[in-house]
């Protein structure tokens, strides 16, 4: 969780890129068990990327030091907008053997925990993530079957913790949500909402909310 959040609270305001191509779900890999190359081609073909930090980070993730051991983490981050979107999204390739992606998290716009209607789980960015990871993994991706199993079998699933990390008149809470490794398409699904605040533990009277939310699958 805390890899996603620090890299979306550090991305670059400013992308450069051609426009995205008018494709949809099943035309093109995905991004889960391809290559970082194929990923990132697929993705630079649905999106607009920042292509100076994207090439920053592709460039690191080779590094070596003077006796030849690798220093990079094996993790390439990717900044993006989607079509017709202001906002950024920031997806965190984990790579395998052989550059594979073998995993892959991306921020939200919306916490899923409270959205029930097709209009609010579109705000989110849900749907338009997943089916550029999966890719033709789930070439018959409907947008409503996806927002169903999140409703229907994710939701069930997710776990919440809170941790009082301060305490006085501007302690600091945080509650987090959590589910992990729900079958879907293929891949093993997880969610992460987070919901931090000042003031009293007791969330009901808190004050200067800040929410975030995850998705990764892999």
């Amino acid at each position: 969780m805390g890899g996603i959040i620090g890299a979306a609270c550090a991305v670059a305001a400013c992308l450069r890129a051609a426009p995205a191509m008018s494709v949809g779900p099943g035309e093109g890999p995905g991004c889960l068990g391809v290559t970082v190359m194929e990923c990132v081609a697929w993705l630079r073909a649905t999106m607009t990327l920042d292509e100076n930090f994207l090439a920053q980070a592709m460039a690191r993730r080779n590094e070596i030091d003077v006796n030849g051991r690798p220093l990079g983490s094996g993790l390439v981050v990717v900044n993006g907008r989607l079509p017709e979107r202001p906002e950024q999204f920031v997806l965190l390739l984990r790579l395998g053997p052989g550059d594979t992606v073998r995993r892959i998290e991306s921020n939200l716009t919306i916490r899923l925990t409270d959205a029930r209607t097709e209009a609010v789980y579109d705000q989110s960015g849900f749907y338009a993530i997943v089916w550029r990871v999966l890719g033709r993994r789930c070439p018959g991706l409907a947008k409503l079957d996806l927002y169903r199993f999140f409703e229907n079998s994710v939701k069930p699933r997710i776990r919440q913790e809170q941790q009082d990390l301060s305490k006085g008149l501007w302690g600091v809470h945080r509650i987090i949500s959590h589910a992990a490794g729900v079958p879907y398409c293929g891949a093993s699904f997880g969610y992460t909402g987070l919901t931090e605040w000042r003031g009293s533990s007791d969330v009901r009277s808190g004050q200067n909310f800040t929410d975030f939310a995850s998705i990764e699958l892999e």
